[in-house]
């Protein structure tokens, strides 16, 4: 069952609020220290998303008035931020392996422009993106430094997405709607250089790639963070391209913007 943005947005701000009031009593203090820390992290985090790119949903259930539509109606959207999404990441750690599971959910509107040749110039477009992405990985410390240190990673990402778009004005009759929703899987692997800076700040920039049912996606995140002894406040920016197409559906965006959330270490 879907949630709306604005119920899901008040829960995701709830539970952050939540752990940060119970997390330096409940989570085990630790020594500051460079490099790998062994451990459980939790990180909750807020993100401010845009799109930008096409999008495609079957046309079957259009009413045109006489207009022939293709057997996809395409999109083309702005990059402006309209709505607040949500990512969950957790990570377990040993000695030089590491597991972890990212979930990211975005739902996020923009206005766009039909892209059906000359065929709708003065129509007004608006396009939903409704998505959940889901991935687990296994991750390897293969390089470490003074202060710094660099993990590969493979694993899975599952998507469940949904494109809503709504037309209107120029030749057409009335107001038409369309929406699909898809689910596909890929194989993803990356990279992740994470650094100390000193005086509790540390950072991080992964990018990974990926492919299978997807033609690809890719994505690049950078974060930087102050730590507590209970963990961190961390702030940054992600950026997702998705790239997934049939004869009736496409998706071929990006979804970037900033992100601040939390990371509780013990």
């Amino acid at each position: 069952m879907r949630l709306n943005g604005a119920r899901f947005a008040g829960i995701a701000v709830f539970a952050l609020a939540l752990l940060v009031v119970i997390a330096p009593t409940t989570l085990r203090a630790k020594e500051r220290a460079t490099g790998w820390q062994p451990g459980f992290t939790l990180a909750p985090y807020g993100w401010l998303a845009g799109l930008d790119g096409t999008m495609g949903s079957t046309s079957d259930d259009l009413d045109g008035g006489g207009i022939v539509f293709p057997p996809r109606f395409d999109v083309s959207t702005d990059d402006e931020w309209s709505e607040i999404g949500f990512m969950f990441y957790g990570e377990w750690r040993g000695d030089r392996w590491t597991a972890f599971f990212d979930s990211v959910w975005a739902n996020v509107s923009q206005d766009g422009d039909v892209k059906l040749g000359n065929l709708l110039p003065a129509s007004n477009a608006e396009v939903t993106f409704d998505g959940n992405i889901y991935q687990i990985g296994l991750g390897y410390r293969l390089f470490d430094w003074d202060r710094s240190f660099l993990t590969v990673y493979g694993g899975g990402r599952y998507y469940d997405i949904e494109a809503k778009i709504e037309a209107k004005g120029g030749i057409l009759p009335n107001k038409i709607e369309t929406s699909t929703t898809r689910s596909w899987s890929d194989a993803v692997f990356g990279a992740r250089w994470s650094y100390d800076f000193g005086r509790h700040w540390n950072g991080f920039v992964l990018a990974d790639y990926g492919f299978g049912d997807s033609e690809s996606v890719w994505q690049i995140f950078a974060s930087l963070g102050y730590e507590f002894s209970w963990g961190s406040i961390m702030g940054g920016y992600r950026y997702m391209n998705l790239d997934y197409e049939t004869d009736t559906y496409k998706i071929n965006l990006a979804l970037s913007g900033p992100v601040l959330g939390a990371a509780f270490s013990f």
